[in-house]
């Protein structure tokens, strides 16, 4: 039996404990570079989840190890052997593991024994990240925002922890006002919640003077579960 044929034969199933099978869906999210969702329930000593993109780089079925590598530029900020959630948003499938080595640029885990295979209603309930509803937010702002036109980028430099500033990365602008702005990015742990920003340029032209802010929601886009609008507040200088 095919890959897909095996995949279509355990969608009925609450549970995979096939070893061949999970080898085969592990192959598939390696050779699709898939980017699995993988998250604490802890939250850490800013009140937040770590929640992350990763991606398998290496897949070793003889030694029963998964090599991941982050989907962000900022590295992995999980804690090590603290127990951590793994999820397809593709195929609704999950699982529970422990780190086996970890660091910020890599997650070594063993091959999972068995992985749950979730329901549409109970995925489509899984509340990883909060998802963006643009109307509930309206009364938050002090002033409307203006929606981007199409492909309009801006640049943005994050402050590090050490004070100095990111290199300039282009990001896709969502909305823009006086009071502050949304932009788009790949992955929820590309920015923090707290972060400091400069947007230094719009359309690659440098701004007279850069705008300052600060990073005060990060939320998943409906109908594009790989994109997640950051929502930034401007300073008052």
């Amino acid at each position: 039996m095919g890959v897909a044929k095996k995949i279509e034969a355990i969608e009925e199933r609450k549970f995979i404990k096939d070893d061949m099978e999970i080898i085969d869906l592990f192959r598939l999210f390696a050779k699709t570079k898939e980017k699995l969702w993988v998250w604490q329930q802890k939250k850490d000593e800013n009140g937040f989840r770590p929640v992350h993109f990763a991606i398998i780089k290496k897949f070793d079925p003889l030694k029963k190890m998964i090599y991941f590598v982050p989907n962000n530029s900022r590295g992995f900020r999980l804690r090590e052997k603290e127990e951590m959630y793994l999820f397809s948003q593709s195929r609704n499938i999950a699982c529970k593991v422990t780190a086996r080595e970890l660091g910020s640029d890599f997650l070594i885990i063993s091959t999972p024994l068995h992985l749950n295979i979730l329901s549409e209603e109970l995925a489509s309930k899984l509340s990883i990240v909060e998802k963006e509803n643009e109307e509930s937010h309206l009364t938050e702002r002090t002033a409307p925002r203006k929606t981007a036109n199409d492909g309009q980028l801006v640049s943005i430099e994050r402050v590090e922890k050490d004070g100095t500033l990111s290199p300039a990365q282009m990001y896709g602008l969502y909305d823009i006002s006086k009071g502050g702005m949304g932009f788009r990015a790949n992955d929820p742990a590309e920015f923090l919640q707290n972060d400091k920003i400069f947007v230094s340029a719009v359309d690659g032209k440098p701004l007279p003077q850069k705008l300052s802010g600060t990073v005060v929601a990060i939320r998943q886009m409906e109908e594009e579960f790989e994109t997640f609008k950051i929502g930034v507040k401007f300073n008052k200088d």
